[in-house]
């Protein structure tokens, strides 16, 4: 039974569109990351430039949050992302004048000076892109802004922030833990040096490169494989099939899994392929090396499984709640809000209950070391709540055979009996 099923998904249209559209995401982002530009090589002593650190100095974090709140209080339009949701506030009269007094007690300047200065603001702190794929950070300009106020502590400093983070509804960075994403230095050899050691001792560089890999693929196959797996669901009633399968001496449990078992194994298919072809990239990239050949093997079935077994459970659920692909709108929900939510930790954000979670960053073998206990904690409730809802949906199917849930078929026939029409 499981063969067929599979057979019947590998030729259908749905498994046909999920398999080019990560052929196309991968060649469009992935196909030039296993190049000799991007091999991990050594770096050299000497140069001016190794790249760019978040830090917590104070020296660096209070100018560049500072004017960043300025520069939106300038423009009264300030980014925050409460629940994961992008929103762009602009604040009331009474809550402007507030913020201006929370500049006023940052700064140590007048709010008549503050209001002056707003007039004529001409940014904070930016970073640019070096034509070598470094970044390097400009100073803020406090001339038309503003600086930190004369003795401020750091520890006021957080208050104030904490309190303009509330003004605006939470969710901003200016909130205390956010405060070091406005504050960048520049990275010495040292570290630099580390960064190279870590990823050809730890990660045998393969493993490095498999988590840029997991981090794009996760992306795609959040909400790809509930496609498939509620097009796989809703085709047997298109079919006219269901009343057969609800008499089919098998049990509800058995049906279900086999049909998300094959669904599933369909989504990982084109990953695993893409990961056997990025080995052999690499160990071709990598020759001479010591290579970690199952590096890629691991991470999509470690990292990206998890998120592929939930997608397709919560589909599946729907689908046998409903009789309609409603699951669908349930996943691409639920995946614009994680998408938002994972942009703000981007170069490693595994802790919470993040569905995608990001990597996207070549080094970092550190942070994922030093957070591994938070994203192996990730992957395995991802994958027990993807359990139980196959198993809730075994349930409801159950229930359906024998006539105690709601479905459109019955509904159907209830309506046709009423109207004095014939069955199909």
């Amino acid at each position: 039974m499981f063969r067929k099923e599979l057979k019947k998904g590998a030729l259908s249209i749905p498994f046909l569109l999920l398999f080019l559209t990560l052929l196309i995401f991968y060649q469009s982002q992935l196909s030039g990351y296993l190049n000799e530009g991007k091999k991990i090589t050594a770096p050299q002593p000497g140069l001016e430039n190794y790249g760019l650190v978040h830090t917590d100095d104070p020296e660096l974090v209070m100018p560049g949050a500072l004017n960043s709140l300025f520069g939106e209080f300038a423009e009264n339009r300030y980014t925050t992302y409460p629940w994961g949701f992008l929103r762009n506030v602009r604040l009331g009269e009474k809550e402007q004048d507030k913020m201006t007094e929370l500049l006023s007690q940052l700064s140590g300047t007048e709010k008549e000076e503050v209001l002056a200065r707003a007039g004529d603001f001409q940014g904070g702190a930016t970073v640019i892109m070096n034509p070598d794929g470094s970044m390097t950070a400009t100073e803020p300009d406090t001339a038309r802004g503003l600086a930190p106020a004369q003795g401020i502590s750091y520890a006021r400093f957080r208050e104030l922030m904490n309190q303009a983070d509330a003004l605006l509804g939470g969710g901003s960075d200016y909130q205390e833990e956010r405060l070091s994403s406005f504050a960048y230095r520049g990275k010495t050899y040292e570290e630099a040096l580390q960064e190279y050691e870590e990823a050809r001792d730890t990660d045998r560089y393969t493993g490095a490169h498999a988590r840029l890999f997991s981090d794009y693929m996760t992306i795609f196959c959040a909400f790809l494989p509930a496609f498939l797996m509620v097009s796989e669901c809703l085709r047997d009633r298109r079919a006219n099939m269901r009343e057969l399968i609800f008499t089919r001496r098998v049990s509800s449990l058995r049906l279900t899994l086999t049909r998300y078992g094959a669904a599933v194994l369909l989504s990982m298919a084109p990953v695993l392929l893409l990961a056997g072809i990025d080995t052999v990239r690499s160990a071709l990239l990598y020759s001479g090396s010591q290579i970690d050949l199952l590096a890629y093997c691991k991470y999509a079935l470690g990292w990206i499984l998890p998120t592929v077994l939930f997608s397709c459970a919560l589909g599946l659920l729907f689908t046998e709640f409903t009789d309609t692909p409603i699951g669908l709108a349930a996943v691409l929900a639920l995946w614009f809000v994680d998408l938002n939510r994972g942009m703000r930790e981007i170069d490693g954000g595994y802790d919470g209950f993040v569905l995608m979670p990001r990597h996207n960053d070549l080094m970092g073998s550190s942070t994922f070391q030093s957070h591994f206990g938070e994203l192996l904690t990730n992957r395995l409730l991802y994958t027990a709540i993807a359990l139980a809802l196959v198993g809730l949906s075994a349930l409801v199917l159950e229930q359906k055979r024998k006539g105690r849930w709601f479905h459109f078929d019955a509904l159907k026939t209830r309506f046709s009996h009423s109207k004095g029409m014939p069955e199909e």
